[in-house]
């Protein structure tokens, strides 16, 4: 929210597999954002560009790419504005 970083750290796994055909997709323990936390990413995958992310318990959020290469959660899914980042 309003460009603040969370320090959290997704990582997103080339080959192994994830919940509904995804990859895998897992949050680093040192995360203290509740929001993130209570997502829990399990897997994720592209569908038409977009990068979708598996929560743990089934539900889904959309992220479409920016110019600068980071991805921004739509806003038409609802809650805090999300941005992911590449390190």
């Amino acid at each position: 929210e309003e460009g603040r970083d969370t320090g959290c750290m997704v990582t997103l796994e080339d080959k192994a597999k994830g919940p509904k055909g995804s990859v895998k997709a897992f949050l680093a323990p040192a995360c203290r954002d509740n929001g993130i936390v209570i997502f829990d990413p399990a897997g994720w995958s592209l569908d038409r560009g977009r990068l979708v992310l598996f929560a743990r318990k089934g539900h889904t959020t959309h992220f479409d790419r920016q110019p600068d290469g980071a991805w921004l959660k739509d806003p038409k899914e609802g809650g805090k504005p999300l941005g992911l980042r590449r390190l």
